[in-house]
């Protein structure tokens, strides 16, 4: 094909998709599903960046759980890909007499979506959702350019109420096979890690609870060190959860070295000044995976840790929005070929090996 092409017209399971495609780029966005990013297709090589639970997708007008979970609705409906997920980043949690399960609310509800553009040199799609919990509304602008290997994602958001409001912000993308393998490499401006604690730790985890490292140097519970910029050997069967912070900038690079392919974000370290890293490479045991996954997500936020909006009132991470104000940010996500790692990703998409 040549130039830009919209679609807000095809579903999934029931649920309406929104496709932007060009020359180098398919994305498809599960509107009915939290606006989840559900495939980021390089096309010259036929590979998509994003990771799919084997638990599939599920349309949340019809799935009927067998029973209520404790922590709320978000691993039921939970089937890969990229969610934009407010109030609450992390575990069930409450504020202000508002209460949320696991990730909050907007990944769990349909939003609006009306394409503004639509031209074969650019297209344009504006999303938007309101919590059901809590006065915030989120504006989301999806833009695909005639022969870019990127796309950028603009998002405001709004404080409907006249109280200033604390809340999380995540940015929670997921990334699969074919394109991870042993050997991956993942390049960000990062000065340290934390690895994390109870009761977010996993008994499957490799790294120590609790610990503080150097990035990208650790060292595992056998006093083994660990390079956390490569992915292991599949032998290595583990969970880990930990948080990549003092950043010098809002960028990081996935890299296939094999496939010499490799997928990047930039965005504004201001909003996003942290970036947790989660690592189910292959045990993720007991559910909801058993085992059968292996993938990483690489997710900014504007806190940690990961228990929810309360404790990270309480640790002093969490963002604050004013009474009737706004928030705006803007992030660019990057394909990239021909490189084994990378140097620096510019604020305005440009790929340094």
């Amino acid at each position: 094909m040549t130039g830009c092409r919209i679609d807000g017209d095809s579903t999934c399971k029931g649920m309406r998709v929104l496709t932007l495609e060009n020359e180098f780029l398919k994305i498809k966005s599960l509107l009915d599903k939290g606006s989840d990013i559900i495939e980021i297709l390089y096309k010259p090589m036929g590979v998509d960046f994003m990771w799919h639970s084997p638990l599939g997708y599920r349309n949340p007008a019809t799935f009927v759980p067998s029973c209520s979970r404790s922590d709320g609705a978000f691993l039921d409906f939970y089937g890969g890909g990229w969610q934009d997920v407010l109030p609450s980043a992390g575990g069930k949690s409450s504020n202000r007499g508002a209460e949320w399960g696991l990730h909050g609310e907007t990944a769990l509800i349909p939003w609006g979506c009306a394409i503004e553009k639509d031209s074969p040199e650019e297209v344009v799609a504006h999303l938007s959702v309101e919590c059901y919990r809590y006065p915030l509304r989120v504006d989301k602008w999806f833009v695909l350019r005639r022969k870019e290997s990127s796309f950028t994602i603009r998002e405001k958001l709004t404080n409907l109420s006249e109280q200033d409001l604390e809340y999380s912000w995540l940015q929670h993308p997921a990334f699969g096979e074919p394109f991870l393998a042993p050997g991956t490499v993942i390049d960000i401006p990062a000065e340290t890690v934390v690895v994390a604690g109870p009761p977010d730790f996993s008994p499957s985890s490799r790294l120590p609870a609790g610990k503080k490292f150097k990035w990208p140097n650790a060292t595992n519970k056998k006093g083994e060190k660990v390079d956390l910029s490569r992915l292991p050997a599949k032998d290595v069967r583990a969970l880990d959860l930990a948080f990549l912070m003092d950043l010098k900038e809002g960028w990081y690079a996935v890299t296939n070295p094999r496939l010499k392919l490799g997928f990047g974000l930039v965005w504004n370290k201001s909003i996003y000044p942290y970036v947790w890293f989660w690592q189910p490479l292959g045990g993720a045991w007991d559910h909801p995976w058993f085992g059968r996954t292996w993938n990483i997500a690489l997710e900014p936020c504007t806190s940690w840790p990961a228990t929810g909006l309360a404790d990270q009132i309480a640790k002093g991470t969490a963002a604050k929005i004013r009474g009737n104000g706004s928030i705006e940010l803007e992030m660019k996500a990057i394909a990239y070929t021909g490189l084994q790692g990378v140097k620096r990703i510019s604020s305005e998409g440009r790929v340094e090996g």
